[in-house]
């Protein structure tokens, strides 16, 4: 909730002292300069955000964070596109590796309660 007050509030400051912000204010909406493919991003965020809820609900926040380790991987792989990878993103890549390693192989364990 704190993050959310704090998102307002700064938005709200951009809105008024940005000359973007001006600018809506004097056309006197928000979405006046709004097309269709405005839409695509928005709509875009909006069903991505849905599935990572749903993912987490399902599978989890730790196979979640694996799934996202494995996704910046592949995508860093194809943004290489045959023109090479530069040495940090072989770094980011390797401890990634390595911490989806060390989790497999030491999970955490809860202690137990002493009654």
């Amino acid at each position: 909730m704190e993050m959310n007050v704090a998102s307002v509030i700064l938005l709200l400051s951009s809105l008024l002292f940005s000359s973007d912000g001006r600018h809506m204010l004097k056309s006197g909406s928000f979405f006046s300069e709004w097309t269709p493919q405005t839409f695509i991003p928005v709509i875009t965020n909006a069903i991505g955000g849905i599935l990572v809820g749903l993912v987490t609900k399902h599978a989890g926040s730790v196979r979640k964070g694996f799934s996202l380790i494995f996704g910046l991987l592949l995508s860093g792989m194809f943004q290489a596109n045959g023109g090479g990878i530069r040495s940090e993103q072989v770094l980011g890549g390797i401890l990634a590796g390595l911490s989806l390693w060390m989790h497999t192989v030491h999970p955490h364990v809860p202690k137990k309660k002493i009654e």
